[in-house]
């Protein structure tokens, strides 16, 4: 029997056991600690622990901003893992292997829906499973991962014509990851007006959208409206090298390659190399030389309405810039899909033609391709581990260093808040369930009404931190209810602050803490750090809040 005519099943069963082995790797590498958490988990993830102990992260800026911006449904399924006693990082770290699997199924389904070829269902499978854990969106666990399994779930029953399931689709879409339903929407809008069909799936789908869509247009939130374009050119935070990097001088990577304004994903180098697929057009001229490729069914035309859906979306987030969030997210992961399914196409049509000559010229040796086809397919069943553990990115997997911080701080109050201008301070909230004040991790700038208390926040901690005045350190302690000072023991030197690009972003305040340093003046932290001290490690130390409130000295001068 032809390898192409292999059952669908046997396909079916090898392309979920490539997902698993993709996901195994990915879970070695977040285990590697019981301190190691995903870097962007750190965001959405922290303020869950109040599922179990509500008395947690209250009155926290943060926690509450971050809640805010969660979807209803990603912060509703981890509140019944909490609730049936799992550990939510734990499930931060398992769910990527599901969502890849029923991102497997569904990208397996949709492409047989364009070849019937099982072995074309791999081969997509295959290549959109290894970018996505290239790349650290699947692996996150956050809303973003959800893209990719719900905009093909809802392709496969688009094309199926199944209402009820494609409009169950558009509601996940809206409750995992809403601007899946801009694309969603884009992409109904589009093949209607190819098709110019009249099928009622267009309207209940559209409808669902609109349903959906007004609800999160009118919705408030409490830290006011979306960053405009105008705000956002004046904070340094969005020009290159900020926390969020979106202006930048050069024209090729703000439209083409940047990871939050270019139309094509950050690993455009292997989008490039693996985008053959375009060659399925020139496959379609050549009916004797290919004949699989002319089983390929029209429905494939919609993989256009997806791109043209995309550049549409990509446009109008940048016209509106902010107001739909990031640009980038509406072409990038549809780009990855297009291209595994093509790719999937072409190279079973090329499979096929291989075997065809092999048969043709050996016709007695045609059990060497047999035998080669199976080599090829056990090395790329080795391949995953090999892919996922050499990649740099490595996933973003980010491991505390100070376990013994870490188990200080839990035994503290639960309303602690820590102030600290560390590194370190972007692991306490979730690896002890405790307040920051601040910390590099939570400066999202996309809102005002969070952002601007968050950067009084910071130069506030600056200005304190190295002040020579002690009612300055007073007044702050009691202006945020601060409990602990972490500091590093570099901290009080010039080349702390200005190695520090975070820090640089806040230029008055930083550069104010700069020339006090610079004129040999020695902060009243730097003094009392050792009075002070309830905790300390070879590279950190916290100070008692408490303790420095009782304090009453002068500055000296070194």
């Amino acid at each position: 029997m032809s390898i192409l005519k292999s059952k669908f099943s046997t396909w079916l069963f090898i392309s979920i056991i490539v997902s698993i082995l993709f996901g195994c790797a990915g879970l070695k590498l977040s285990f590697e600690s019981a301190y190691t958490i995903q870097d962007d988990a750190r965001q959405y993830i922290f303020w869950m622990q109040q599922f179990k102990d509500s008395s947690l992260f209250q009155d926290d800026l943060i926690a509450d901003y971050f809640k805010s911006v969660t979807p209803w449904g990603f912060t509703t399924s981890y509140k019944i893992v909490s609730y049936l006693g799992l550990d939510i990082f734990w499930f931060n770290k398992v769910s990527p292997l599901v969502i890849g699997l029923v991102t497997t199924l569904y990208c397996f389904l949709v492409c047989l829906e364009f070849l019937p070829v099982p072995l074309a269902g791999f081969f997509s499978c295959l290549l959109l499973t290894q970018n996505l854990w290239m790349v650290d969106d699947l692996s996150s666990g956050t809303p973003r991962a959800f893209i990719y399994c719900l905009l093909l779930g809802f392709i496969y029953y688009f094309l199926k014509q199944n209402i009820l399931a494609s409009v169950l689709f558009i509601l996940l879409q809206g409750l995992f990851y809403p601007q899946t339903v801009l694309l969603s929407a884009v992409i109904l809008v589009v093949n209607l007006i190819r098709t110019r069909n009249r099928h009622k799936i267009y309207f209940w789908c559209l409808f669902t959208a609109s349903i959906v869509l007004s609800f999160y247009a009118f919705q408030t939130s409490d830290f006011g409206n979306v960053i405009t374009v105008g705000e956002a050119r004046l904070l340094s935070e969005f020009r290159e090298g900020g926390r969020s990097a979106f202006f930048t001088n050069s024209w090729s990577k703000f439209w083409l390659t940047g990871r939050r304004s270019g139309f094509f994903p950050i690993e455009w180098q292997y989008v490039l190399m693996c985008s053959y697929g375009i060659f399925i057009f020139w496959i379609k001229s050549f009916p004797k030389t290919f004949p699989l490729g002319q089983k390929i069914d029209r429905k494939i035309l919609i993989l256009g309405d997806m791109l043209l859906a995309s550049i549409i979306m990509f446009s109008l987030a940048h016209l509106f810039l902010f107001r739909f969030h990031l640009p980038g997210r509406y072409s990038q992961h549809t780009i990855r899909i297009v291209i595994a399914l093509l790719d999937g196409i072409v190279l079973s049509v090329a499979f096929d033609f291989i075997g065809r000559k092999i048969n043709y010229y050996l016709k007695k040796y045609q059990n060497i391709f047999k035998v080669v086809a199976l080599i090829i397919l056990c090395a790329l069943l080795l391949y995953p581990t090999y892919a996922v553990q050499s990649y740099p990115h490595r996933l973003n997997y980010v491991t505390g260093k100070d376990p013994q911080l870490y188990k200080f701080l839990q035994q503290q109050p639960k309303d602690s808040m820590i102030a600290s201008l560390s590194e370190a301070a972007d692991f306490i909230p979730s690896l002890t369930a405790r307040s920051v004040l601040v910390a590099k991790e939570y400066a999202i700038p996309y809102h005002q009404g969070y952002y601007g208390q968050f950067r009084e926040r910071v130069k506030d901690l600056i200005a304190a931190q190295y002040s020579v005045d002690i009612t300055t350190i007073h007044n702050f302690i009691d202006k945020y209810n601060v409990d602990f000072w972490l500091l590093e023991k570099d901290a009080f030197k010039i080349k702390y602050l200005t190695n520090n690009q975070w820090l640089m972003q806040f230029q008055s305040a930083t550069t104010e803490a700069i020339k006090i340093l610079e004129r040999n003046q020695q902060p009243l932290l730097q003094q009392i750090s050792d009075r002070c001290t309830v905790f300390k490690e070879e590279n950190l130390n916290i100070l008692s809040a408490k303790c420095i409130m009782q304090l009453k000295i002068k500055p000296r001068f070194m």
